[in-house]
């Protein structure tokens, strides 16, 4: 069953959450996005709105369902520069928020199930391309790259589920 977010998307973030950006740290970069994010409704968020919002753990109640909408579609999604880097950033989000919503941890799981399913079916056919004769799958940490396996230790390091 396809997840579906609780969340009133034709509001914008700090019509949901007046303080959101109070706790961001404010750089150049997060001053641009705040500005832009706090003028457009949800329902107009790209890959990339979610991607740099919950990258800096802002508005993640309303986003994260969004972000996990987004990531059963594609796990893969391309915020960047590179493959599934929402996907990381929804992983390294704050702690706190998936020790709260244990929901969305679960669903995230799910995400995380599919999108390691795929994973490892495009590492094994490349490798089959690349050495037909191999008998050993590829190392997926290699596959991956480490940001998105240290983002995937932290998230499993959550819930002891």
């Amino acid at each position: 069953m396809a997840f579906e977010a609780d969340v009133d998307v034709r509001k914008t973030l700090p019509e949901l959450d007046p303080s959101c950006f109070d706790d961001a740290e404010f750089d150049g970069y997060v001053a641009q996005l705040a500005a832009r994010l706090a003028a457009k409704p949800l329902r107009r968020y790209g890959i990339g709105d979610l991607y740099g919002a919950i990258r800096h753990n802002v508005g993640l109640p309303w986003l994260v369902p969004l972000a996990i909408e987004r990531l059963e579609a594609d796990p893969f999604a391309r915020a960047g520069e590179h493959p599934a880097d929402l996907l990381t950033a929804v992983l390294e989000s704050d702690t706190r928020f998936w020790q709260e919503r244990h929901d969305l941890w679960l669903a995230m799981v799910g995400v995380m199930e599919s999108a390691l399913v795929g994973m490892t079916e495009s590492a094994e056919k490349a490798a089959r391309t690349l050495n037909p004769d191999a008998e050993e799958a590829p190392w997926m940490p290699d596959y991956l790259g480490d940001d998105f396996m240290g983002a995937l230790l932290h998230f499993r390091g959550i819930h002891a589920e």
